[in-house]
């Protein structure tokens, strides 16, 4: 019977691997402050014009399509960085 090797961890394997994440956990925030962001500046908006919740829900919307698309070209950025550096 066949049997592999335990993977045996090494504070350089866990090292290398951070490392390679690193970049990937900003992509989180990135939508994060996006949509509070857009959120903060409708709120302002309804505030200050005395509308309802018009401009808030409006810009909420768009904090999340600009947070999404943000996310995805930063992805796809890393990728084609990483796809590169093999």
């Amino acid at each position: 019977m066949d049997r592999k090797k335990p993977y045996k961890t090494t504070p350089e394997s866990i090292s290398e691997t951070l490392r390679e994440l690193l970049p990937y956990t900003n992509l989180g925030w990135q939508l994060v402050a996006s949509i509070l962001l857009f959120f903060g500046i409708g709120y302002g908006l309804d505030h200050l014009l005395g509308t309802d919740s018009i401009f808030t829900i409006a810009l909420s919307v768009i904090g999340i399509f600009v947070g999404l698309w943000s996310v995805i070209k930063t992805a796809n950025e890393l990728q084609h960085k990483q796809e590169k550096n093999k």
